[in-house]
């Protein structure tokens, strides 16, 4: 008895273990999830086509259409009839008798009024619609910046780390030999850790922006920039302002849209504060034999509600309109387009000067105060001084590059097209 339980408990405690054994790479592939590598065409076609954003913005303009639906169309028609029976004998008359009435309830301003105001719904929800993806566009530009540089950012720290850890070998070894002082080691030490500690907290910078990119861009991959952005040269402020003046998409644009909408509903509140009104058509069988057919109307008396809320509604949203739109079109404009493209061509120009005059400077003066100190003419602080600052500016041109497309993306916003 005692032998088959063993052998039953030892036969469980197999299994258990090969289940353990096979369910680890289960758990395994929990936290080594799939990879998308994506160029940045691919990442913005992705994001377009599975973004819930993109569906919230779609939604959003589904909204302003069936608004224009509701506004311009007529309330239904209203039948109404019945049948009266009597048990009496009324001069010779006990037929029953029927009513049938056909009533169409009309407001004033369904003769035009509805139709134009349902027309610039419909064009504000178009111009909204379209702002909306160009700016989704393009701060799904800014992610892929972003998470290019910071990939490139986790790899030079990391060979910054395993250079400054070889750095560290070689006087650890002098140290010991009596050429160099314990502070020198201490030196390195220090910089291989900082190093370490700045690789880190952007490897978890990284992290977290690839789990909002997965959101996003609707996907259950970790998402991986496969090549750097390129961009164009921006052009001339005088060429983006005649963009921007011509743009259904400008910021100008939509205010001048929803102005004229804010109007026209205003004006639309202000007929609407006439009451319902109701034309009737009757028939009607009386109990003698007589058929007859007449005409009605029905009208409510405006005696409390003549539409106050929504024309105050309207008219304070026509005047926050009105505000806006003259800020932009004396001189809002020019100025928005200015100083926003004087924004994005310094930040262009800032990583320029970076890329092509900074780090190689620094890379040359690394390579000098190497070759000097090997030769035995220089010293290893200076050794450490320059590699540092060479490191910290090729960390520095990438985060500028992420200020660049920043400025890019809301000089393209404002212009109403990509720049």
């Amino acid at each position: 008895m005692k032998c088959s339980l063993l052998t039953s408990l030892s036969a469980l405690t197999i299994l258990a273990v090969t289940g353990v054994v096979e369910a680890a790479p289960n758990r395994e592939s929990l936290t080594q999830p799939c990879e998308m590598k994506l160029s940045l065409d691919a990442f913005r076609a992705h994001a377009l086509a599975h973004s819930p954003l993109v569906a919230e913005i779609d939604r959003d303009y589904a909204t302003r259409v069936a608004q224009a639906l509701e506004t311009e169309l007529l309330i239904n028609p209203e039948l109404s009839g019945f049948q009266t029976w009597t048990r009496m004998y009324v001069g010779g008359a006990n037929d029953p008798q029927s009513e049938v009435s056909l009533s169409q309830p009309l407001r004033i301003s369904n003769f035009g009024k509805r139709d134009k105001v349902a027309d610039l719904i419909r064009k504000a929800g178009d111009t909204e619609r379209g702002i909306k993806l160009l700016e989704f566009t393009q701060q799904s530009t800014v992610n892929y910046v972003r998470l290019y540089s910071l990939q490139e950012t986790v790899r030079v720290l990391t060979q910054a780390e395993a250079d400054v850890a070889t750095q560290v070998a070689t006087v650890s070894k002098q140290v010991k030999e009596g050429l160099l002082s314990q502070g020198s080691e201490a030196v390195f030490q220090g910089e291989k850790a900082r190093i370490e500690a700045q690789r880190v907290g952007t490897e978890g910078t990284l992290a977290a922006l690839q789990s909002e990119l997965s959101m996003t861009i609707g996907t259950t991959c970790k998402v991986v920039a496969s090549a750097a952005p390129s961009f164009a040269k921006i052009g001339p402020a005088p060429a983006l302002l005649d963009k921007a003046r011509s743009s259904q998409m400008s910021e100008q644009t939509r205010l001048q849209v929803l102005q004229a909408l804010a109007t026209e509903q205003t004006r639309l509140a202000e007929l609407d504060a006439f009451p319902i009104f109701a034309p009737r058509v009757v028939y009607q069988h009386t109990n003698d034999g007589g058929d007859f057919v007449g005409a009605g109307i029905t009208v409510p008396l405006p005696l409390w509600n003549r539409n106050q809320p929504e024309i105050t509604r309207t008219t304070a949203e026509q005047e926050a309109s009105r505000r806006k739109t003259d800020i932009v079109t004396k001189g809002g404009l020019e100025l928005q387009v200015a100083t926003t493209h004087a924004a994005a061509v310094s930040a262009h120009r800032q990583v320029e000067v970076y890329t092509s005059r900074v780090a190689p400077s620094f890379r040359a003066a690394l390579e000098a105060e190497q070759r000097a100190y090997q030769s035995g003419k220089g010293s290893i602080l200076e050794v450490w001084q320059t590699f540092r600052a060479w490191n910290e500016a090729q960390v520095t041109g990438l985060a500028l590059w992420q200020h660049a497309a920043m400025a890019r993306a809301r000089l393209s916003i404002v212009v109403g097209e990509e720049v």
